[in-house]
């Protein structure tokens, strides 16, 4: 028969034990919630038209990646902030900064990196951050025809597993 001073250290033994399971289980529930997404507050999903032009730029997303799309009034620059307090921003090497509209407005984008990856095609959770938004470009001879134009703030995020 174990005696009473045993017994309590064998139940302090097992609480440290639970506890340390307890902690290890939490740390993993933690990183894997802060490497996704999070989704702008107030922003509302949107999904596309099926039209061939979406169905294209479908394809252009990173192969094996979800791709979702939220729409918010608020400005680029408050989204962009809130997304900067929750990932790394990111610069596209030789993206056009600040590029002009038919209609004469400057399209903004920034892009978010979640997972701590060092650029978009390794990560496994990004956003791109951009206003207005643009439901498709079709390439003429004229140069680009923007398509579907909403002054609104679009984010997008991908998502790859």
């Amino acid at each position: 028969m174990k005696s009473k001073k045993a017994e309590q250290k064998g139940i302090v033994m097992l609480r440290k034990r639970v506890f340390a399971v307890t902690a290890v289980a939490l740390a993993v529930v933690a990183v894997a919630i802060a490497q996704s997404a999070k989704v702008y507050p107030g922003a509302k999903k949107f999904t596309p038209p099926d039209t061939e032009e979406t169905r294209e730029a479908a394809k252009q997303a990173p192969p094996g990646a979800t791709q979702t799309i939220y729409l918010s009034d608020d400005s680029f620059e408050k989204v962009s902030a809130f997304y900067n307090g929750v990932g790394k921003a990111y610069t596209l090497p030789g993206m056009e900064r600040g590029a002009k509209l038919p209609n004469g407005q400057v399209m903004k984008i920034a892009f978010f990196i979640f997972d701590g990856a060092t650029d978009l095609g390794s990560s496994k959770s990004w956003a791109k951050i951009q206003r207005p938004y643009v439901g498709g470009v079709e390439m003429k001879d004229s140069g680009p025809d923007y398509k579907d134009i909403r002054d609104v703030t679009a984010i997008t995020i991908i998502e790859r597993k």
